[in-house]
Parts: structure tokens; C-alpha cells; sequence
């Protein structure tokens, strides 16, 4: 049977079989090929494997402007609307999207396809994983700065921003800086779901962090996050992401960085190489993009600069005072033991009820326990001195110790709502310890641990708890731990010579202790029974 395939060395074999005389049957049979196929490889009429096919375009393709309808496909305008302005006369629409993506095949859609935005829609932002070590000049001492990056959903403008940490105040601050380098703001803000941006998610209706929300409404952007574990929805921030951190690591790589400002340059230059260069599947560059579609369909931004607010929660306390940032802020005694709202600006501080501003203060920037009072928010301080929950601690005070009520009471009298809340850890301690070590020494232990703490004029509640627990070591260290074990128990070894005074049973194997120097009195009957026995010349047994 005749082998039917040509290949580029039969092919070459045949040509050369002709070449020097044989007929087509001899060369047909040597070769095992048709004689049809040598006949038409002597006439000419035969195409060498060797040579690439050229296929001719139809017809109808040659008055269409290919490279016209790649640049509208880019545009994001419906391959079939450009087919029905500049082919529809010409030939099915069929025919034109298969030779379309024969032409340019690189722009077939793949099972992911790009999602497609409208100028000044849409808005990506997020964290970004890895961070950048900085060190601090003066003491030695190494920093990690963490890297906000933002993107627009048309042009995919990219934006980054480090800052010290995650909290409100770094991501509320990145956004603002973000709308600022985009010269407008967009339609939506699609964030992560973080704490700073949700603080409860839901498919629908999530909700959204009440600073966050307020920033938002300041701008006129609405904020839709993305679902929890579905990295799609940013699919465009979480690209920028991985782009800046590759360039940023890459040029940067052997530098070392003295400060945050410093970070935040280098990001310029690694986002501005990045903008300008020739998008992949747009053929021109972000920065183009930008410049030419979307910056004018951004909203305007605010005339005046967002300041950047956080709000809190926090219970007012007996002593009439919410902890903020480790300091204290008064608010009116009626609302003593309400849960109220603290809404933290640059310069205030702002406590609310129920949507009603009680009180407001100075914000005070140093954490260092400092108390913020008004004289108005608290009652008269005689009727405070007496009110329940003073009182109350004087009582358990005084029940406890006479010494740790004595101290109560002077600090009761230098400020009443200054103290409580120390009085109370003081007591909490005291009852603790008071319930593991027994009343007697606690009462000793107490009266040594409050004499120290005048004695150094410091009265803080773990230092309180650092002496007792000082003090209860020294008693574990000073008991009794000889172990006394209960006359005439069966199940104890030699309990028998020990009760009858002598030893008369069998003994299983020899003993000496006579080297022994410490042998325990209760075992010498048995010892001096067993050493006679050896020392006579008999075996125990």
C-alpha cells in the first residue's frame, strides 16, 4: 500500500530520483508513493513541503482599515458596532470577528475577561503585603512603613502613599492624597474589607465605618466594598499593587531608607515610570489615557481640604470621664455608666448621646493620662464624696484593711473622681488575694504593701499587685515542707517494724545501709536486723 504522506525528505528524494533518469514506476515502487504524485512533482505542478503556505485574504477584507477598528476596540466601543459602521455591506459579522481575531489574536478574550469601566466611575484601593523597612537616624532603630495604593477603573491611573500603620488615620489621610493626585474624585470607591472600611460586611448592605462614611459623604463618593475572599471585585488595585511593590523593590533594592518622606518620593518615581509607560493591552500609556477621557469626567474636589475624622465608643465612667488615647475627658455626671460616641478631629474632641453633642474638649495629643475636666459636668464635691459608688469602696475598704482604708481615705481627699478608678483595682487585688493566701497574712501583707507604696509615693494598682505577690512568695519559701505521714497506714512499706518495734518476716535479698548517713528513723529497726544477720555469717533470707 502506497504511503500518502509527503514529507519535505520524500519530497526531496523524489526530485532527486527524477533528476538522474529512473521512470515513475521505478521511483513509485522504491519509494512506495503514488505515481500520480510523481508525475505531478516532474511537471512542477506539485508544492514543496519546505515552502510556508501563504493563505490570500478575502476579498472583502482589503477595503476595511484594520488598525482604525483595533484602536475602537480599545475604546471599549462593541466589536459588533464597528463592524456594522465599516463592514456590514461587505460581509457576515461572523466572518468578520473570526478574521479579526486571525489578524490580531493577542486580543481574543480569554475565560478572564477585563471588565470594562466608564471615565471617572470607578475607583480601586488597598493595602499593599509587603512592607518597607526604614531606619531611624538618630537612635538606630528600624521602621516598617506600609504602602496605600489606589487606582482609577477607566484609565487605571495608579497612586501610592506609605505611612506609619493601617489605622483610620493613615487610610482615611491616603484617600484624601489620593483624590488630590487625581485632581477629582470618582463616582465609586470600592475599598477592602477592613475594619477602617467596614465594620460589619454583608453582601447587600454592609456597614460601612462611620469615618469612613463621613469622609465619603464629604466628597460625594460612594463607597461599595468589595466581598470578603473575592479578590476579583479589585481585581485592577490588586495588579497596581503588585506592580508598584516589583518596580519599587527593583530600583530601590540597594537603598537604604531614613524616613517616611524618604519612601514616599521614591514611590512618586516608581508610580510616575509606571503611568507613563505603554499600557499592554491599550497601547498608550495611563497618563494618556487619563489625561485624554477621564480627568474631565471626575468629580471636582472640595474647596476646602478634608480634615480627617475618627470616631470611637466609650463608657463614662463613676468618675465622670471617658478614656480617649489614654486621657481623660469629662462629661456630664447624669450620664455616668452611658455608652457614649467620641468623635475625634484634628483639634477637638466631641462626646455624643444619642446624637446630641454633651461635651466637648481640646484635644490633648501626648498620652499621658492627662484629665481634661469641666468643673460644670461634675456635682457638688461633698454630695460626690457621699454618692454610691465612693461609698461603697470606703465600705469594702474599711472590711479589707484599716490601712488600705486609711489610704482610700486620703485619696478620696486630694480628688474624688481622680482615684476611683485606682481605689478599685486596689480593692479587686486586695480581695484576690485576701481569698488564696487566707485572711491573717493578707491583712500583714496588705498593711507591708500600702506602707511601701507611701514610702515611694507611688499608688498604681500593678504595683500594688507586684508587692503582694512579692510578699507571697516569702511565705510559700518560709513554710513548713517536712512531710508527716499518718502512724499505722498498711499500704506504706515497712509500716509493720516500724509499729512493732522490731522486724521478724523474710526479707527478699540482701541490704546494706551502713553507708548510709541519713536513714530515716523509720526504717533503723529493720536495718540493724538485716546488718546482724550479715555480720553473723547468715544470709537474711
Amino acid at each position: 500500500m502506497a504511503r500518502r504522506e509527503m514529507t519535505v525528505e520524500r519530497f526531496a528524494d523524489i526530485k532527486r530520483l527524477i533528476g538522474i533518469g529512473q521512470s515513475d514506476r521505478q521511483i513509485a515502487r522504491g519509494l512506495k508513493v503514488r505515481r500520480t504524485k510523481v508525475a505531478e512533482i516532474r511537471r512542477g505542478e506539485a508544492v514543496d513541503p519546505a515552502v510556508p503556505k501563504v493563505f490570500k485574504d478575502p476579498f472583502w477584507t482589503t477595503g476595511i482599515d484594520w488598525e482604525t477598528v483595533k484602536e475602537e476596540l480599545g475604546y471599549k466601543h462593541p466589536l459588533k458596532f464597528i463592524w456594522e459602521e465599516k463592514a456590514q455591506a461587505k460581509t457576515t459579522y461572523p466572518n468578520f470577528w473570526k478574521f479579526f481575531y486571525k489578524k490580531f489574536p493577542h486580543l481574543r478574550k480569554a475565560l478572564s475577561v477585563p471588565r470594562d469601566f466608564n471615565p471617572g466611575e470607578r475607583a480601586e484601593v488597598d493595602w499593599a503585603g509587603g512592607k518597607v523597612e526604614w531606619i531611624e537616624r538618630k537612635t538606630g532603630e528600624i521602621h516598617e512603613a506600609v504602602i496605600f495604593i489606589g487606582t482609577l477603573g477607566y484609565s487605571q491611573l495608579i497612586f501610592a502613599r506609605a505611612s506609619e500603620n493601617m489605622k483610620s488615620r493613615a487610610f482615611l489621610e491616603g484617600h484624601r492624597r489620593m483624590y488630590e493626585f487625581f485632581n477629582g474624585v470618582p463616582h465609586v470607591t470600592v475599598p477592602d474589607c477592613t475594619k477602617t472600611a467596614v465594620s460589619k460586611c454583608h453582601l447587600y448592605d454592609p456597614d460601612i465605618n462611620l469615618s469612613y462614611a463621613e469622609m465619603a459623604k464629604f466628597h460625594q463618593t460612594a463607597i461599595v466594598p468589595a466581598r470578603p475572599y473575592r479578590p476579583k471585585d479589585k481585581a485592577l488595585v490588586e495588579l497596581a499593587v503588585k506592580l508598584v511593590m516589583r518596580y519599587f523593590r527593583w530600583l530601590y533594592r540597594r537603598h537604604t531608607f531614613l524616613s517616611i518622606a524618604e519612601i514616599n518620593e521614591a514611590l512618586l518615581t516608581v508610580v510616575a515610570k509606571i503611568n507613563s509607560k505603554p499600557h499592554t493591552r491599550f497601547k498608550v500609556s495611563r497618563q494618556m489615557r487619563y489625561e485624554k477621557f477621564e480627568k474631565g469626567a471626575l468629580k471636582a474636589l472640595p474647596s476646602t481640604p478634608y480634615e480627617s475624622i475618627e470616631w470611637v465608643e466609650a463608657v463614662l465612667h463613676p468618675d465622670c470621664t471617658v478614656v480617649v488615647e489614654s486621657n481623660y475627658y469629662s462629661a456630664p455626671h447624669i450620664h455616668r455608666g452611658k455608652t457614649l460616641r467620641v468623635r475625634l478631629s484634628e483639634n477637638l474632641v466631641e462626646l455624643f448621646l444619642d446624637g446630641e453633642r454633651v461635651a466637648v474638649h481640646s484635644r490633648y495629643r501626648c498620652r499621658i493620662g492627662k484629665r481634661m475636666l469641666v468643673h460644670q459636668h461634675f456635682p457638688e464635691n461633698a454630695k460626690a464624696y457621699y454618692e454610691a459608688t465612693p461609698q461603697n469602696l470606703l465600705s469594702q475598704a474599711r472590711f479589707i484593711s484599716e490601712d488600705l482604708f486609711k489610704l482610700v481615705v486620703e485619696l478620696f481627699n486630694k480628688d474624688v473622681y481622680a482615684y476611683i478608678r485606682i481605689v478599685q483595682g486596689f480593692i479587686g487585688k486586695a480581695k484576690k488575694y485576701t481569698n488564696e493566701v487566707g485572711r491573717e497574712s493578707a491583712l500583714r501583707n496588705i498593711s507591708r504593701a500600702v506602707s511601701t507604696m507611701r514610702s515611694y509615693n507611688k499608688f498604681r494598682v500593678f504595683y500594688f499587685q507586684e508587692l503582694l505577690a512579692h510578699y507571697r512568695k516569702e511565705i510559700v519559701k518560709t513554710e513548713d515542707r517536712e512531710i508527716k505521714r499518718k502512724p499505722g497506714n498498711p499500704m506504706l512499706r515497712y509500716a509493720a517494724s516500724h509499729k512493732n518495734k522490731s522486724f521478724n518476716g523474710p526479707v527478699q535479698g540482701a541490704f546494706d545501709f551502713t553507708g548510709a548517713t541519713d536513714t530515716p528513723k523509720t526504717l533503723l529497726p529493720m536495718t540493724e536486723t538485716i546488718n546482724k544477720g550479715v555480720h553473723d555469717g547468715h544470709s537474711p533470707s
